[in-house]
C-alpha cells in the first residue's frame, strides 16, 4: 500500500496526459470557433469595400464606417489571438514538462547540504546524509557508543565533514548536468549564451498568465465586435 503522499503524486502525474489532451481539445475547438468569426469578418469586410456605393445608399455614412471599423478591430483581435494563444501554448508547454518531472517518480537528492556546524547529535548527522544522499553509516553507532568523549567527538566531526563534502560534490555534478543540457540546447538551436540563460530562468508562469488574458480577452472582443455589427446592420436595415 502507497503513502498518501505517493498516491497523490502518482494521481496528478496522469491526469497530466488527461489535462494535456483537454488543453488541445479546447484550442482546437476555440481556435475553430475564431476562424469562423474572423472569416466572416473578412468576407463582411470584402463585400461592403466592394460595394461601397451601395451600401451607402442603403445605410447611413456613419453606420457604414462603424461597421468597417468593428469588422477590422475583429480581424485584427482574431489575430492576435492566434498570435497570444501560440505564446500561450509554448509556455504551457514548459510548465507541462516540469510538472511531469514534479510529479513522475524520478527522485533527486538534496542540493545543497545543510549547515550542521551547531548539531551535536550523531543521529541527526546519520538522518541528514541519508534522508539527503542516500548514505547509510549508521553502522558506526555501535562502535561510537564504546568511545571516549574525545573519540566521539573526533568521528562526529569527520561525519560532519563528510556530509559537507558529498554536499559539495552533489552541487558540483548538478551544476555541471545543468550546463551539459545548456551546451546541447546551445548547440542544437544555435542560441546564444544569454539566449540559453534567459530559456533557463524565464519567469513561465508569469508569462504563462499574461497570454492567457491577452487570449481572452482578444478571443471577446472579436466575437463582441462582430455580434454588433450584426446587431447594427439589423437595427438599420
Amino acid at each position: 500500500m502507497k503513502s498518501p503522499f505517493d498516491s497523490i503524486k502518482e494521481i496528478f502525474f496522469e491526469n497530466l496526459d488527461s489535462l494535456k489532451e483537454n488543453q488541445r481539445y479546447n484550442f482546437e475547438n476555440s481556435e475553430k470557433f475564431m476562424l469562423w468569426i474572423v472569416g466572416f469578418s473578412i468576407g463582411g469586410l470584402s463585400i461592403i469595400v466592394t460595394n461601397l456605393t451601395a451600401f451607402n445608399q442603403t445605410f447611413q455614412h456613419s453606420i457604414v464606417k462603424a461597421v468597417l471599423i468593428l469588422l477590422a478591430i475583429s480581424i485584427i483581435s482574431g489575430i492576435i489571438y492566434r498570435m497570444a494563444f501560440y505564446f500561450f501554448q509554448i509556455q504551457y508547454q514548459s510548465i507541462e514538462f516540469y510538472l511531469k518531472g514534479a510529479f513522475s517518480n524520478k527522485e533527486m537528492m538534496s542540493m545543497e547540504a545543510t549547515d550542521l556546524t551547531e548539531e551535536h547529535d550523531i543521529k541527526e548527522v546519520l538522518r541528514r546524509l541519508k534522508n539527503d544522499f542516500d548514505e547509510d553509516a549508521s553502522f558506526i553507532l555501535d562502535d561510537y557508543a564504546k568511545l571516549t568523549d574525545d573519540g566521539k567527538l573526533f568521528i562526529l566531526n569527520d561525519l560532519k565533514t563528510h556530509y559537507k563534502r558529498v554536499g559539495d560534490s552533489v552541487k558540483r555534478e548538478y551544476d555541471f548536468s545543468i550546463n551539459y543540457v545548456k551546451s546541447i540546447y546551445k548547440d542544437a538551436f544555435g542560441f546564444s549564451d544569454k539566449k540559453i540563460e534567459k530559456l533557463f530562468k524565464s519567469k513561465t508562469a508569469i508569462k504563462l498568465k499574461i497570454f492567457g488574458r491577452i487570449t481572452t480577452v482578444a478571443f471577446f472582443v472579436s466575437l463582441l465586435t462582430f455580434i454588433s455589427v450584426l446587431i447594427i446592420l439589423c437595427l438599420n436595415f
